[in-house]
């Protein structure tokens, strides 16, 4: 995984840490302000979080989007950090990640990993606002489909189903993360009028934090 700084608030103790989808780049996220630092992480081509990098906050959000949500359950739920988290918030993913009821179906996932196509990943993830997405940044198909690998091993390794979030968000529109998975995992589901991408919705971080 890699981590970058979206903001970074020198004097702020409050961060919001954001692990983002598939394929994220933080390029995808520039358009988002923040008073207080946000940190990315993405990549998912390995698995390892080093918490130093969050030695100097107090305050946690966590923010977890896509295959995000199931990466950060599974990474976070026995870290020291957890006493710093303050809020959790999921959007279009699950703890399960890839499962036929409470996640994207296998068979589907194996399919897309197997014969990944940029452009049409690119048409599901934004939707109709594909075109403002134009000068978003992606690695190169052969490089994306290895990270789908990783991810598909790395869920099969562990299932973190019972780290809790305190607010869930589905979005009626998604052609990526099935909104039924989530009601199948999740009690309190909120609903956005929105593609899988829901990011374009909004201004600022804490505009996000406070839907």
């Amino acid at each position: 995984m890699k981590t970058h700084f979206l903001h970074h608030a020198s004097q702020n103790k409050d961060l919001i840490l954001f692990f983002a989808g598939f394929a994220s780049h933080p390029s995808h996220f520039a358009h988002l302000s923040s008073q207080c630092s946000v940190l990315m992480v993405y990549d998912y081509t390995q698995f390892s979080f080093d918490e130093n990098v969050l030695k100097d906050f107090e305050n946690i959000t966590l923010i977890a989007f896509s295959m995000g949500v199931c990466v950060a359950s599974k990474l976070l739920k026995n870290t020291n950090i957890n006493t710093k988290i303050k809020q959790k918030i999921a959007i279009n993913g699950t703890n399960f990640g890839i499962d036929k009821q409470k996640g994207i179906h296998p068979v589907l996932f194996m399919q897309t990993m197997k014969s990944f196509n940029l452009s049409d990943f690119k048409k599901a993830l934004f939707g109709r606002h594909l075109i403002k997405a134009k000068d978003f940044v992606f690695k190169e198909e052969e490089s994306l489909k290895k990270e789908l690998e990783s991810l598909f091993e790395f869920v099969k390794k562990q299932d973190e189903r019972d780290f809790v979030w305190d607010k869930i968000y589905a979005s009626c529109e998604d052609k990526i993360f099935p909104p039924k998975a989530l009601c199948a995992c999740f009690s309190n589901i909120n609903l956005l009028e929105e593609e899988h991408f829901v990011f374009f919705s909004f201004s600022s971080w804490e505009e996000l934090c406070l839907i």
